[in-house]
């Protein structure tokens, strides 16, 4: 399976080449994501969802960033 990542501003990010309803553009997501955690070979962690590792970035901040990664 080959998956393929581009920055969120590039037109790429636009091309809506998946069709189907919001529902199913979820379900197709969360589809894909169960198989490549599969691929990893490591097991699902397990934490709840209050203790989720997550990172919050301003907008602006994303912004910034993205112009400097390409």
């Amino acid at each position: 399976m080959t998956v393929r990542v581009v920055p969120l501003h590039s037109p790429e990010a636009g091309d809506a080449r998946v069709g189907g309803t919001i529902p199913e553009r979820i379900a197709l997501v969360s589809a894909l994501s169960a198989d490549l955690w599969t691929i990893t070979g490591r097991p699902l962690p397990v934490y709840s969802r209050a203790m989720t590792p997550i990172a919050v970035v301003p907008r602006q901040r994303q912004t910034a960033a993205a112009v400097h990664d390409d």
